[in-house]
């Protein structure tokens, strides 16, 4: 059997449409100062859901109780050269007003439209894979 990581991201929706991005940090493990999606890792004897709400919980100063969340699309992005597991993701979306929200893990948050996303070469492996998938459906 494949050996698979499974993972929560979610897309922070702005009013005009952009999505808010986090700015890694220069010493993250994976991603350093690049553009990536808020999310991670879903622990043992945790729920996807569960993990969406921690995330949110750890990494932003938003209130996912008061978010209206909805999952977006599940895919799998297949082990390669920067991961050595199969990544089983959960994207989720939701709105939010304005991107003055503290962001506890990262440099910041930063907002684009899906078409700058998809021009940018300072995203995330993850991050790049997740939009062209998007972007194709």
């Amino acid at each position: 059997m494949i050996d698979t990581q499974k993972l929560t991201l979610i897309l922070f929706k702005l009013p005009d449409g952009k999505i808010v991005l986090q700015r890694r940090t220069r010493d993250a493990p994976y991603g350093a100062g690049l553009l990536g999606i808020f999310g991670g890792w879903v622990e043992e004897n945790e729920t996807v859901d569960e993990c969406l709400k921690r995330e949110i919980i750890e990494e932003t100063s938003l209130d996912p109780e008061s978010l209206d969340i909805s999952l977006l699309s599940e895919f799998i992005i297949p082990a390669c050269e920067d991961f050595a597991k199969d990544r089983h993701f959960y994207l989720y979306k939701a709105q939010v007003n304005d991107t003055n929200f503290k962001v506890y893990e990262g440099e910041g948050a930063e907002a684009y439209s899906l078409e700058a996303i998809n021009q940018r070469n300072d995203l995330t492996g993850s991050a790049k894979y997740t939009f062209s998938h998007i972007y194709k459906h």
